[in-house]
Formats: structure tokens, C-alpha cells, sequence
């Protein structure tokens, strides 16, 4: 009995900290974001889907203006940056298509996919001139009433503008209610 409620305080006094994640507040612009990617992703528009991420050339700029700062060669950083980003947005088209198809096929058609929320991850080693945040998680709900997550590497603020880097993540991760 003393061992139970022992483990019972315990976990009260740790569950807010298993759940920091979570409350992370989501700026209004990451928000917007958000609402873009997911209006050109049921529209299966994936020039409005792409323009959603930050264009490879401008990652490339600023992994060019880090490698001065490291002693690194910029124009070799520009270049491995801006093929990685390339390749990533390729990614991103391709795996974006088959997610559509998958809730297409499962659970309903895209246009009924509606957002129930955004969480992030404060990137803690992210520079004040770089906002990021990492693991952007997107909740829908399918028109079938599934809930349904999407994440996204990284959104990231640079010259003022938040858009995405990285690339879709290449799983669709079905969500089962909570049962008390």
C-alpha cells in the first residue's frame, strides 16, 4: 500500500515534466505555416507545398555565413548545404504523395483532413539570429474522425520568415483515443 502510493506521488510530481514537450507555445507565425502546408497538401499542390520550406539557395547562404565563423570553407559548406536541402524538398514531394494516397485510400478524402493542433520542440541549440524548433508535430483528424500525425524536421525563422527545413517525416502515425 505505502509502495503504490509512494510510485502514485512520484509520477504526479513528474508527470508536468514528461509533458513539457507539449506546451510549448506555437508562435502565430509557425501557426500560419502550419494552416499554408496544409491547405497545398489536401490541394495537392506541391508548388505551394514546397514553398512552405526554405529554398535550398537561402539554406545554403546561411550554412556559408556559419562556416566563416567556424574557419570552414564557405563556398564547400554553401554547396553540401544546398544539395542536402535540394534533396530533402525531393523527399518531401515524393513522401507528401504517398501520405495522400494512404489517407485517401484509409481514411477519407483530403479535403475533410482538419487540424487539431501544432506542437513543437524548442531547439535549445538554436542562435537568437536562427529561431528553431524541432520535431514539428501536426495533429489532424480525418474526415472518418481518425487522428492522424505528420512531423516535420524543422521550423525555422530566418531573415524574419518561418518555413520549414528538413523534410517530411516518412511515417503517418495513426493516433488511438485516450481511454479512461
Amino acid at each position: 500500500m505505502k509502495t503504490t502510493l509512494l510510485l502514485l506521488s512520484l509520477f504526479s510530481l513528474l508527470a508536468p515534466l514528461l509533458r513539457a514537450d507539449d506546451d510549448t507555445p506555437v508562435p502565430p507565425e509557425v501557426q500560419k505555416l502550419v494552416e499554408s502546408m496544409l491547405t497545398a497538401f489536401k490541394a495537392s499542390n506541391d508548388v505551394a507545398l514546397k514553398a512552405c520550406w526554405h529554398s535550398p539557395e537561402v539554406a545554403g547562404k546561411l550554412k556559408a555565413a556559419e562556416a566563416v565563423k567556424e574557419g570552414k570553407d564557405p563556398a564547400k559548406e554553401e554547396e553540401k548545404e544546398i544539395k542536402k536541402q535540394t534533396r530533402n524538398l525531393e523527399a518531401t514531394g515524393i513522401r507528401a504523395g504517398q501520405i495522400r494516397v494512404l489517407i485517401t485510400k484509409h481514411f477519407g478524402e483530403l479535403a475533410q483532413l482538419t487540424l487539431n493542433r501544432v506542437e513543437l520542440d524548442v531547439d535549445e541549440d538554436a542562435v537568437p539570429e536562427k529561431p528553431r524548433y524541432s520535431n514539428v508535430k501536426i495533429r489532424l483528424r480525418s474526415g472518418d474522425g481518425t487522428a492522424l500525425k505528420l512531423e516535420i524536421d524543422d521550423a525555422v525563422r530566418i531573415d524574419g520568415v518561418w518555413k520549414f527545413q528538413g523534410r517530411i517525416d516518412d511515417e503517418l502515425t495513426i493516433e488511438l483515443p485516450d481511454e479512461d
